[in-house]
Order: C-alpha cells, then sequence, then structure tokens
C-alpha cells in the first residue's frame, strides 16, 4: 500500500460562495487578479505578489496547467475528483490524505469570526467532496486559533462527523508561538480526541520567520520562509511542555524533507544539557519527544542522507508525501523514485510509504 501524507486541496475560487454562511459572505474571501489570481481576505492578497508588496508568491494558486503536466483532474481543488483518482492510480497512490491552502494559515486572520466560519465551510467542502472516494481522500480540516475554544469544538466536528483525520496549524502564529498558554484549550481536546497536526506553512501569505529580510528573488523567500517557521514549530511544542503535557497528539512536520531534524535534535539536546539553558520543565532530552510517538516528518523521495535520518530518529517516524497538484510534487514519479532506491532497506520503503502514515492518521 502507497498512503500520501500530504495531499493538496486547492480552494476553489467559488468555495466560499457556495459554503461560506449568509451572515459573512459580504466580508468572505474574494478571487482578484494581481499578477496571478489571487485571494483577496481583509484587505490582503493571499498569497502577497513578490516585490514591493512583500515577500510574497510570484504567481497565485489558481494558474497551474495541470494537463500540461499529464494530470487527468481539472484543476486542484476536490471539485473533480474522478481526475484526481485517475492521477493518484497513475501515480501508485492508494490513499491521499489532502491538506488545505490558504486555509492553512487561518489563525493568522485578523477577524476571528470570519475565519472561524471560513473553516466551517471549507471543512464542509472537502467532507462532502472526499466522501465518493470510498475512502481514498482524506481530508485534513481547516482550524482557526484566534479562539482556541471554538478551535476545539470545530476538531471535534471535523474528527468525529465529517470524518477528517487531522487538522493543520502554522509553526507560528503571528506574535504567538505554539506553547503559548493561550492556546491550551485546543491542544487539550486534541490531546482527547488522539488527533493528528499537520505543522505546515504556506509561503508569501503572511509574515514567517527569515521572510522579512527578502522581497525578491522568490528562491531566498521560499528558502527560509518554511524550513524557519516549522523549525521554530517543533522547538516551541517540545521545549514548551506541550508535547510533554499532552503525549496523544501526533505532530507530523512537512514539505521541508527530513534531515534538518536530526541536527535540530542535537542542537536542542546541546542547550539542555547546558546549565544556563536548560529547560526546567521538560524531565527527558527534547530528542525524546521526537523520538516518541508525538513526532513525524514527511521526506523527499530523493532526499539525500534518508537513510542516515531514519538511523537517528526512527524508521518508525518518516513519511511519504506527494505534495500533489502543486508545482513542487515530482508527478507521475515520486513513488517509483523512492521504490526504486537501493540505499534503503526494503523495510524503510515499507514505513515511509505507508505504516507510519497509517499509525499517524489512524488509517486502517
Amino acid at each position: 500500500m502507497v498512503i500520501d501524507g500530504d495531499g493538496h486541496c486547492n480552494e476553489p475560487a467559488d468555495l466560499f460562495d457556495r459554503y461560506l454562511e449568509k451572515e459573512f459572505q459580504a466580508r468572505g474571501p474574494k478571487v482578484v487578479d494581481a499578477g496571478g489570481r489571487r485571494w483577496m481576505i481583509e484587505g490582503k492578497f493571499l498569497p502577497r505578489p513578490v516585490g514591493n508588496w512583500g515577500h510574497g508568491s510570484p504567481s497565485g494558486f489558481f494558474g497551474t496547467n495541470l494537463k500540461k503536466r499529464g494530470m487527468a483532474a481539472e484543476g486542484q481543488s476536490l471539485d473533480d475528483l474522478a481526475g484526481r483518482l485517475k492521477d493518484l492510480d497513475t501515480e501508485g497512490i492508494d490513499i491521499q490524505v489532502a491538506y488545505p491552502n490558504i486555509m492553512a494559515t487561518a489563525s493568522l486572520l485578523d477577524d476571528a469570526e470570519l475565519a472561524a466560519a471560513m473553516c466551517r465551510a471549507y471543512n464542509n467542502y472537502v467532507s462532502e467532496k472526499c466522501k465518493p472516494s470510498n475512502g481514498r481522500v482524506k481530508p485534513i480540516a481547516a482550524i482557526a486559533l484566534q479562539n482556541p475554544h471554538e478551535a476545539a469544538k470545530e476538531l471535534r466536528r471535523a474528527l468525529k462527523q465529517l470524518d477528517c483525520v487531522g487538522t493543520v496549524v502554522p509553526g507560528v502564529v503571528g506574535a504567538r508561538n505554539l506553547d503559548d498558554p493561550f492556546f491550551e484549550p485546543f491542544f487539550r481536546e486534541a490531546n482527547e480526541l488522539g488527533a493528528a497536526i499537520g505543522v505546515h506553512w504556506i509561503t508569501g501569505c503572511f509574515d514567517s520567520p527569515g521572510q522579512e529580510r527578502f522581497k525578491d528573488p522568490y528562491f531566498y523567500i521560499h528558502m527560509v520562509g518554511m524550513p524557519f517557521n516549522l523549525m521554530i514549530g517543533i522547538m516551541t511544542l517540545v521545549g514548551g511542555g506541550v508535547m510533554e503535557k499532552y503525549p496523544r497528539i501526533k505532530f507530523v512536520f512537512l514539505e521541508i524533507g527530513s534531515a534538518w531534524l536530526p541536527y535540530w535534535m542535537w542542537r536542542m539536546d546541546d542547550h539542555y544539557d547546558t546549565s544556563s539553558h536548560k529547560l526546567s520543565n521538560l524531565p527527558k532530552a527534547p530528542s525524546e519527544y521526537v523520538k516518541g510517538e508525538s513526532c513525524f516528518v514527511s521526506c523527499e523521495p530523493d532526499e539525500e542522507g534518508l537513510a542516515h535520518t531514519a538511523s537517528i530518529i526512527g524508521e518508525d517516524k518518516i513519511i511519504f508525501a506527494s505534495d500533489y497538484p502543486h508545482g513542487d510534487c515530482d508527478f507521475p514519479n515520486s513513488v517509483r523514485k523512492l521504490r526504486a532506491r537501493t540505499d534503503l532497506s526494503d523495510s524503510l520503503k515499507e514505513h515511509i510509504l505507508w505504516k507510519n502514515a497509517a499509525r499517524l492518521y489512524n488509517i486502517s
């Protein structure tokens, strides 16, 4: 079996016209043309254009020509489920876990009520669209952390009523880190549910650590925006005691490869063992939380040193992720590339391709 632990569903241009509650329609997201079709929310472009607008994205989220890439799907949303399933067959993927795009950053909007309503709309949409797949496409819920109690309520609804297999948060939430006590109601509920939480950044939507140095080129923006965001995320989840306090939550750090994690484990442990830096709230070294059941990471199919990474963090920590249908995905070769590798044992390939993701997302 092959489980794609991080595919994507781009929000279709009319999603909020179809699914957003009427009282929010007037201030809801609209699609505009600004160097590519983009969302306009709260007077902001998502993603922002690169250049004088700030550290954004050179194109919008609606422009990728899937036909030129040999894909059967008509678009990047879930509206053409039949086309997506054909693409999964072509790639050799049995089950795909579908993450949102701009909705992965819903927690950074200013209007908490609008953000929560957008999450409800998105979650209703993906639940409805995934149902005909007979379990082959499994949705990830969007949540908005501006109101952690409301986020907890929506998480429970999404997992218990909408058949979502997890949710997604950014590694930093504006001025707050993930270990901020403000978020405790949400993490408490996630722990009660034994939820999977993907830590994922969408480049160019909002400020991310390191991005502020660059307006161009996109090479720099993308290079630092995603890794630094997630590295801070895991540091605060471990260092702030969230993984210690809520051990039933399974966190997965997505779309930046896995080779960074052994280094970051070493650096956290090195600081933990230095008396002037020691974290008083952790009863064990940071690396022990990464090696435990609380932590997973995705890999790239052609990533160098993957066997070495697995030898340090454990072969039960790494999942396969295609990033379909985004421009970064290696359709239709990602599964083939990983299977063809001679530097990985059959056991490690089996764990990466399905066993670890099945455990992470509770897929039987």
